[in-house]
């Protein structure tokens, strides 16, 4: 898997939005954190590259985020994230993009730390010089408690032969997430929709559970 054909894609904008936004909670306290990202890829895509060109899934992603114009509680949302994205790109057309793991570590503190693993021979190399069937079916046999789950689609099931949706699984979010995503999430499928199809969700698969406690 080379994540440089859909970077930046309407599925970057969500796991990536939504990742920004957990950091930003975690550093409202002092205290440090490190964040483990088992899928780095190479960190950082050039969206002029071939591979980017081949599929262009960018220019129906992050792209249209950012000319988009939010209102003002959806910009405050995705500021960290796309503050990010700008800082690489300046004020011109956008180029390159962000991993999760150069995403994450330009919104580090001092204190915090990031490990970052990418098993891709060539693609682990390039990352170090810079620095999923029914998957909801599985978490809930789990028996984990505590899970939020967050799904975008830009079209139909039945309108593309590509990809339409993504989803983020969110074991123990912080507790301000719900709320956020609540807004983003309706924002995000105005701005990223191909078809009239396009929808999102927005639910718990398992709830805290109250076991043990007095």
């Amino acid at each position: 898997y080379r994540h440089i054909y859909h970077a930046g894609s309407f599925a970057d904008v969500l796991k990536h939005a939504v990742l920004a936004r957990i950091v930003a909670y975690l550093q409202k306290k002092e205290r440090a954190f490190r964040v483990i990202d088992t899928h780095a890829g190479i960190g950082l895509y050039d969206l002029k590259s071939v591979e980017a060109q081949k599929t262009g899934e960018w220019k129906t992603g992050i792209d249209l985020v950012l000319k988009a114009d939010f209102p003002a509680e959806v910009s405050a949302l995705l500021q960290p994230y796309l503050s990010v994205v700008r800082a690489l790109n300046g004020d011109g057309e956008i180029t390159c993009y962000p991993g999760s793991p150069k995403l994450v570590r330009s919104l580090l503190r001092k204190q915090d730390r990031l490990s970052a693993i990418e098993l891709h021979q060539r693609d682990g190399e390039r990352l170090k010089r810079l620095f999923e069937g029914d998957f909801q079916t599985r978490v809930t046999a789990l028996e984990i408690p505590n899970i939020l789950c967050a799904e975008l689609s830009v079209t139909g099931q039945q309108e593309t032969k590509g990809l339409c949706g993504s989803g983020l699984i969110i074991v123990n979010p912080p507790y301000t997430l719900e709320s956020e995503l609540k807004v983003l999430l309706p924002a995000l499928q105005d701005c990223l929709k191909q078809s009239s199809g396009a929808s999102h969700r927005l639910f718990w698969v398992a709830r805290e559970s109250n076991a043990g406690r007095k």
